[in-house]
């Protein structure tokens, strides 16, 4: 049995997002679905009734007072994840497929999740070590580096308060999207004593992720699984999909069968990585990433595509324009 596990609360574009991810994952996977369960936290299970209809959805409510429980003493947004893979573990049986809302599935899943046990299991994809931290720039990377010191500085237990060392030569691994054995439901309350050690002395809103990568290196062989699996994380590519999204999912759209639905969702899903490359809004970023990292040539590039395919942007003119200005000023100052 496969359990996949998801949590979308707050507001309409994660709403759609999470569709988005339920559809995809039954679109790809190979697996029957009556061998698979969604189980779906959220705020308002109305809102998907329609467009899930027809597949195998139990929907688990979450109050406000829920949220605030799972938020917990340290009143950390993403200790949430963890209370939901705890209460789907307790509800369920087999293994558990945990995706963020900021997810789609592009290919068959069914083969990583048949490799799961004991010793093995998936996150997203291997990011960097700790010790990478240490020479990035401030402000940006304050909580980071806020992190690394933390890590340096002191020592980490596990929930039966046993030492755990961790590193700088610990590895980050990205947690939005995660595969566990059954086995892996004792790992929990270390994932959770990690957290409430990390979180409060850096504010570092990634300290869950860090909790699970410590933990599951440990004690199993994680794995990526980036290539069945595509996280959007960044936030203008959750700019791109919202409006994809906004455009597609209707209540129109949401009567249709679901052998329609899941057709359409393919399409969506083999076009997607293709926008993100081509979309006005990732060329402008490109822009304004390159003239703060001061090539000017790349920016001025990328800048010209950009007024191309949307001349009349006056917000985009402007940025352009102020990154001209103090290109000037600068230059004026070195003579």
């Amino acid at each position: 049995m496969i359990n996949i596990v998801i949590q979308s609360f707050g507001r309409e574009n994660e709403y759609k997002r999470a569709i988005l991810t339920i559809l995809s994952f039954y679109t790809h996977c190979s697996v029957p679905a009556d061998q698979t369960r969604v189980l779906l936290f959220t705020d308002r299970p109305e809102y998907f009734s329609s467009y899930l209809a027809g597949l195998p959805v139990d929907f688990i409510l979450l109050t406000p007072e829920k949220i605030v429980d799972m938020r917990g003493k340290i009143d950390f947004l993403h200790r949430m994840k963890i209370a939901v893979i705890e209460e789907a573990f307790n509800k369920t049986e087999g293994n558990i497929l945990y995706a963020d809302s900021d997810t789609f599935f592009i290919a068959d899943p069914g083969y990583l999740i048949n490799q799961l046990e004991p010793g093995k299991s998936f996150m997203h994809l291997w990011e960097y070590r700790f010790e990478e931290m240490r020479h990035l720039p401030l402000p940006a990377a304050k909580t980071l580096l806020a992190f690394l010191n933390l890590v340096e500085a002191k020592t980490f237990y596990r929930a039966n308060g046993q030492e755990l060392k961790v590193t700088v030569q610990d590895v980050s691994w990205n947690a939005g999207v995660m595969m566990f054995h059954p086995s892996h439901q004792r790992f929990l309350p270390d994932v959770y004593a990690l957290t409430e050690q990390f979180y409060p002395g850096t504010m570092n809103h990634a300290s869950e992720q860090y909790a699970f990568s410590i933990v599951l290196q440990r004690d199993t062989e994680i794995s990526p699984c980036d290539k069945v699996v595509y996280h959007y994380w960044y936030r203008v590519k959750k700019q791109i999909v919202d409006l994809f999204l906004e455009e597609k999912l209707h209540s129109e759209w949401s009567q249709k069968p679901l052998d329609e639905k899941l057709a359409e969702v393919e399409q969506w899903t083999a076009k997607l990585p293709r926008l993100f490359i081509t979309h006005i809004l990732t060329i402008r970023d490109d822009a304004i990433q390159a003239f703060n990292d001061h090539k000017l040539a790349e920016g001025y590039r990328h800048a010209l595509q950009a007024i191309i395919k949307a001349p009349f942007d006056k917000t985009f003119l402007k940025d352009v324009l102020y990154h001209t200005k103090k290109k000037l000023i600068k230059g004026q100052d070195d003579d």
